[in-house]
């Protein structure tokens, strides 16, 4: 997370009466940003107002309220205030089984994905913003606030898609894949180095180089990244803060609380209070 004097970060989470595998974030960011990170979900950013300077498509860029940010799962981007002071975001959150749901409806396949994680379209951002400002302030019924929703989405995904992952993979494209699998079966156990290069059967020095130079995270943050997703899963369900702390892997509730704000923003007790 990166910090500057007078700074404030306001956050609003919610999910939609129809849905419980979409949820929408509001958040106002004074001198106050997020440092790289990755999500399970499918994500769409939209910027009310201000400048976002971004880290996205593996390039800092600087968005305004033209640009569509559209994020896969497990892409690394970032969120900042570097040269600009302010800015208002909404973020959707889609979990993989409904955006699959819904590109396979209407494009008849599944293995869909968003081509640029910057998409400039100045219409449909607009359009998208227009849907949340009326939901949030409920002045659309959940059936039509539904029905633009996902239309919206196909939309974006109609203009920005790309047909599949490309399957034609390098040796280290296919070590970095391996190595993230075995840290998502394995994000609760402490694991060290040795453990994941044993595991890929390669050079830890290699190994630690290599995952850097292609996710823009260490091997230690990606696996923090996951614990906090896998946090924040179970505290949506309303599992106990100590729960929630032991089953990811962390040593304790203050430890929990420290890497959570970091990434979050907000405490898992103030994330969880906007679920249950």
């Amino acid at each position: 997370m990166a910090k500057n004097q007078d700074t404030a970060f306001q956050t609003k989470i919610w999910k939609p009466k129809f849905s419980d595998d979409i949820t929408f974030h509001k958040a106002y960011f004074l001198n106050y940003g997020f440092d790289k990170h990755v999500h399970e979900d499918y994500t769409i950013g939209l910027i009310q107002n201000g400048h976002m300077d971004a880290f996205v498509d593996g390039e800092k860029k600087s968005l305004d309220s033209s640009t569509i940010v559209s994020v896969n799962p497990d892409e690394t981007h970032a969120c900042q205030t570097f040269y600009h002071k302010d800015y208002t975001l909404y973020s959707i959150y889609l979990k993989p089984n409904l955006f699959k749901e819904l590109v396979n409806e209407n494009f008849h396949t599944s293995e869909l994905y968003f081509k640029e994680g910057a998409y400039f379209d100045k219409e449909l951002s607009s359009r998208f913003l227009k849907i949340l400002n009326f939901s949030e302030n409920q002045y659309l019924s959940n059936l039509d606030f539904e029905c633009e929703l996902l239309d919206s989405v196909k939309s974006l995904v109609s203009k920005n898609v790309k047909y599949s992952i490309d399957k034609n993979i390098s040796n280290h494209q296919s070590m970095i894949k391996k190595a993230k699998e075995f840290m998502s079966e394995n994000y609760h156990l402490d694991l060290n180095l040795d453990d994941i290069s044993d595991a890929l059967d390669v050079s830890k020095y290699h190994f630690l180089r290599t995952f850097k130079d292609k996710t823009f995270l260490s091997p230690h943050n990606y696996l923090m990244l996951k614990r906090i997703e896998k946090a924040k899963e179970l505290l949506q369900k309303g599992e106990s803060l100590t729960n929630t702390a032991h089953i990811c892997g962390f040593n304790d509730q203050s430890h929990l609380n420290r890497r959570f704000k970091s990434i979050m923003g907000l405490t898992p007790g103030e994330y969880k209070k906007f679920f249950n």
